[in-house]
This record gives C-alpha cells, structure tokens and sequence, in this order.
C-alpha cells in the first residue's frame, strides 16, 4: 500500500512513463501494480484498483491506497460497481457512496472510501475495470476521468497482448521442439499486429489528449512520447521481417569457410565498439556446409550478442572455437565471460520475445537467439546454452560438415 500523494502529477509526465512501462511489462502482476499506481498519480486519489473480470465475477486482483480494500476478493459482477461498470460498458463516477443504489454498502463500510470512479477496460467488450477512491467527498475533474478512461484503453491492449503470448507459448509446448520452433516463429509474425497496440495505443490515447486543447509544452511532451512509441514500433516491424524473409524459405547449403565469416563480423563489431578493451578470437580452418546468408546472420547475432552482454566488463573476451568434427557434423562453441543468466533460464532463452534483461540494462528485440535456433535446426542441427550470472554465457550448437574439398 502506498500513501498519498499531495497534489496529482503533470499528466503528460505520468502517462509517457507509464506507457513505457506497460510496453516492457513481462507479467499479469506487473501491468496491475504499474496501472493502479498511474492512477492514484494521475487523480490524487486516496486509493485505486485493477479488477478483472472472471465468467460472472469481478476479481480484485490489485490495489495501491492508503487503507486495505479489496484486493485478493471475488464479487459477483451485479453485487459490485466494478462489475456494473463492465456490464454497462461506461465509467461510473459516483460523489457519495451512501448516496448511490449501485454501491453495496456493507462491502465499502470498512473502508476508507466516501467517493469513486471507475471505469471498463475495453469499453467494447470489457475484460476488466480500474477506480480510482478517494477518502473525502469529491468529483474527478472531467480531464482526470478522461485520462482514467485512456488509461484502462492502454491497459487493455497490454493484456491482450500478454494473452496472446501466452497462447503461443502454450500452443508450442504441445508439440515437438522442431515443430514448435518453427510455429513460434510463425506465429511470433502473425502476433505481429497484436504487438503492436501497444505503442499504437499510446499514439492514440496521446493524439486525443493533445486534441482536447492541450497547451504548448502539454502538446511538446505528449508529441516525444508518440514519437518514442513510434520507434519502438518501426524497430520491431523491422527486426522481425528481416528475420522472417530469410528464414521463411528453405536454405541452400554450400562448402563455406566458416572462420573467415566469423573474422568478418568480428571485424566490424570491434570497429564499432573501440574504445573497449574487446578480444575476440576465432578458430582457424572451421569449414561447413551451409546456407551463406542464413549462417551469418546467426553468427551476427551470437557474436553481437556476447559483445552487448559483455558490454560493463573492463576487459572482454569472445571466443568461437570447433569442439568436434565427425563425417556429418561440426560441433562449434562460443563462449563470453559477460553478464551471464540464470542457468535456469536456459530452457527458455531460444524462445521469440524472451528478455532476460530489461532494455535499461540491454537493449533488445529477444528475436537474435530465435532466429539462431531457427537457422540452426533449418540445417538440421540443434543448439543450447549454459551460463552463470556475472560469470558469462556459452552457446554450442552443430552445423553440417563440408566434408572433402573437391579439386
């Protein structure tokens, strides 16, 4: 519970963190704690809520306020306002709580709440509600209840979009890996409109907030925070179509000097990053039978990879070395002594739009390493990871053998 804030803050200020917040948010829990605190920053309220709807039930799944209220409850959606709020499809703005048959009175006597507003999230079909509660008699001004409203709109599309991963991730896990690698790119595409709501719905929770005859700097901030979202958006269109287009056709194999790609990007990366004290190292004579393209797009993003989480060490070192070279297959090794992750996390770490790091920490997609598996079992081979946290990661995966060089 947190306590009250004095005055309500700058709008545009709450709304672009806010926004931004949602965008990166992983999990359930986290888009509930960072709306019900939006809110109570955005009205001065004494308390808020995030309750979901379950069948023919209100679940109070969240709450930030200055007394306890209902957090962990189930109503029945006609014995609440909540549920009245999601029935009726409209925001509820009630001054006196013992003034309205809407309220079960009983229910709010405990409390510290005297006056409410609440509103659906997703007017057209509600899938939830957020009120606002404050502990005096009082009436929202129309500007706070109408950035109430943009902000159940923004919270709407950021659970959907958490469904829809969840729907994936569930549907990959009934099939075998092969298979489910390829559908979850797939539908990493198809998911593709989905995720982007997000920073679309910022776009348009902004432009009609700038539309309402908003002042100068109003209009300046809320115009960068639209600009942001529209990065966001352009990068991922982009990331995920290039990986798409080259890993949607069949590769075409041929004897490739392996070493010699992977000096290349080593190249460019140190060239990009001088200034660091950065070793990477190759083995000599690594020769495959691969796709060009498709291989060193995965080699571009191995290397770039150990490069970004190496990224707060003083010194740096990356190595590709050949660990294993039979008739059918070369098995190849790249190790770091970067950031690392939990080696629980390794099940998990090929799967599309898994981060196991925030984008203040290290920006990123969480499509490299997908597209990696991908390539890699495209040529038949298989890929896993190892590592520690702080001690750097290793990532061994196998590639056809070129076998004899024809004279």
């Amino acid at each position: 519970m947190g306590g009250k804030p004095a005055e309500p803050v700058a709008a545009p200020d709450v709304l672009a963190r806010t926004v931004d917040a949602l965008s990166t948010a992983t999990g359930l829990l986290e888009v509930t704690s960072i709306v019900a605190h939006a809110v109570r920053e955005l009205t001065g309220a004494d308390g808020a809520t995030f309750v979901l709807r379950e069948d023919d039930q209100c679940f109070y799944v969240d709450e930030d306020a200055i007394g306890r209220l209902w957090k962990g409850s189930r109503f029945p959606l006609t014995a609440c306002v909540s549920g009245w709020s999601m029935l009726h499809r409209e925001t509820v703005i009630i001054p006196d709580i013992y003034d309205d048959e809407r309220v079960p009175i009983d229910a709010y006597r405990p409390t510290f709440v005297a006056s409410m507003c609440m509103a659906p999230v997703r007017s057209s079909d509600p899938i939830g509600a957020i009120g606002a509660y404050w502990a005096e008699r009082h009436v929202p001004d129309p500007e706070h209840v109408r950035q109430l409203e943009v902000l159940a709109n923004t919270a709407a599309v950021t659970l959907e979009n958490l469904e829809l991963r969840g729907a994936i991730s569930r549907r990959s896990a009934e099939r075998d890996q092969m298979a489910a690698r390829a559908d979850e790119l797939d539908a990493t595409m198809h998911s593709l409109v989905h995720d982007l709501r997000g920073p679309l719905g910022a776009m348009m929770g902004f432009a009609e907030l700038i539309a309402d005859d908003a002042t100068d700097q109003t209009s300046a901030t809320y115009a960068h925070a639209v600009v942001r979202a529209g990065e966001r958006m352009s990068a991922q269109i982009e990331r995920m179509l290039s990986i798409y287009r080259i890993t949607a056709a069949p590769p075409a194999p041929e004897r490739l000097d392996l070493s010699e790609i992977a000096r290349g990007i080593a190249d460019e990366l140190l060239a990009q990053n001088r200034g660091r004290d950065l070793d990477i190292r190759v083995d000599e004579a690594i020769v495959v039978s691969a796709d060009p393209a498709l291989v060193h797009l995965a080699l571009e993003n191995l290397l770039g990879n150990a490069v970004k989480y190496t990224g707060k060490k003083p010194s740096a070192h990356i190595v590709l070395r050949q660990v294993d070279a039979g008739p059918e297959r070369v098995v190849l090794e790249l190790t770091d002594d970067g950031d690392g992750f939990d080696p629980s996390d390794a099940s998990r770490i090929f799967e599309p739009l898994t981060r196991l790091h925030s984008a203040e920490e290290f920006p990123g997609t969480g499509l490299g390493l997908a597209s990696v598996a991908r390539i890699v079992e495209l040529h038949g081979g298989g890929i896993h990871a190892d590592g520690r946290k702080g001690e750097g990661a290793t990532f061994t995966f196998s590639l056809p053998a070129a076998g004899p060089a024809v004279a």
